[in-house]
């Protein structure tokens, strides 16, 4: 059993008991309150602008017009919606990544899962001329194959190390080729629609799109807190973790597979939208102090969110969000490195 911390705070009920840190409940509350800001400025603002009132008034079921029903319920809650729950699954699959191969670079698109998944749509949609819909399939398939792969490769080695993230940036690479020379082989119309899809994006989604996404993780999120027992005991080493009575192969099966359907599914939603995955659990432990899934869950949820926000209505003509958030991802992470080197100095 792990040391209690003074910023712990137990809560017990006869046979179970729940330990948390005050500092990451702050985090949590602060995290859901700023979502909330920023989800309620989704549903606002916008060519068509809908007050406070009649938003109010909508959501209840008592639009003032036929319009404010028609852009809050059935255009920006549903695409608010999906971006905080693809954030969510992003942000949580990187934080189980990173804390079961003891590497701060070891998230989805840098490993290569995200690259598997868009291998896997681009060849359903591109390939053998599916719909976007069955695309998302395949990128489900091409996710959990190129995780399989990586298993295989790194099997002597085990999940972790300097070894992980070559193998992951190699067979990115490899996928990423495929990619780009199904593109060069198809009409340019169904090229563009697909490279659109490749950035990330939210355009369109819906009620559809939200269903699968939000079932997926209201599923895979209580498995993973199953095992975070098991999780604390992983930095004492596998011997001694064991010896303890903690089954570490079973976990780590058990969050690698929950952690890549995570994936596969913000995916087939969203695209691969990168960055989320790696940046929003640093953004967390540095906030918290420590590795926390409902803090890192609820920043992802507010990076994308608050960069969809920018990618609509930041720029003449909105952008993919994909693009945000690798720009301000690729400028988080350049000045994470940067804190390192210079603590290091």
């Amino acid at each position: 059993m792990t040391a209690l911390l003074p910023d712990d705070l137990v809560l017990t009920r006869r046979r179970w008991s729940v330990r948390a840190s005050r500092r990451a409940l702050l985090c949590a509350v602060a995290m859901g309150l700023l979502l909330m800001a920023l989800c309620v400025t989704a549903l606002m603002v916008g060519e068509y602008v809908v007050t406070p009132e009649a938003l109010v008034r909508t959501l209840l079921g008592d639009p003032p017009a036929r319009l404010d029903g028609f852009f809050v319920l059935g255009r920006r809650l549903p695409r608010a919606l999906v971006a905080i729950v693809v954030g969510i699954c992003l942000a949580v699959a990187g934080a189980v990544f990173q804390t079961l191969t003891h590497n701060p670079l070891a998230s989805p698109d840098v490993i290569g899962i995200s690259s598997g998944a868009s291998v896997g749509a681009v060849t359903v949609f591109l390939v053998w001329g599916g719909s976007i819909d069955q695309a998302a399939l395949g990128a489900i398939v091409g996710a959990v194959v190129m995780a399989g792969v990586i298993m295989l490769l790194t099997a002597r080695s085990g999940l972790h190390g300097v070894q992980l993230v070559l193998t992951g940036v190699a067979l990115s690479a490899i996928a990423m080729a495929v990619v780009d020379y199904v593109l060069t082989q198809v009409f340019v119309a169904s090229a563009t629609t697909a490279q659109t899809w490749l950035v990330g994006s939210l355009q369109g989604r819906g009620w559809s799109d939200l269903l699968p996404a939000a079932a997926t993780l209201v599923v895979l999120v209580p498995i993973i807190a199953t095992t975070a027992p098991a999780v604390r005991m992983m930095p004492l080493g596998d011997q001694l973790a064991t010896a303890l009575g903690v089954r570490l192969t079973r976990a780590r099966w058990v969050l690698l597979s929950c952690a890549t359907l995570l994936v596969a599914i913000a995916v087939a939603t969203a695209g691969p939208v990168s960055f989320v995955a790696l940046v929003a659990p640093h953004i967390a432990r540095l906030l918290c102090g420590r590795t926390s899934l409902i803090v890192a869950g609820l920043t992802g949820a507010v990076l994308l969110l608050a960069s969809d926000l920018l990618a609509l209505y930041a720029f003449p003509a909105p952008i993919p969000v994909g693009a945000v958030t690798i720009t301000l991802g690729g400028g988080f992470f350049l000045w994470l490195l940067f804190r390192e080197g210079a603590r290091r100095d």
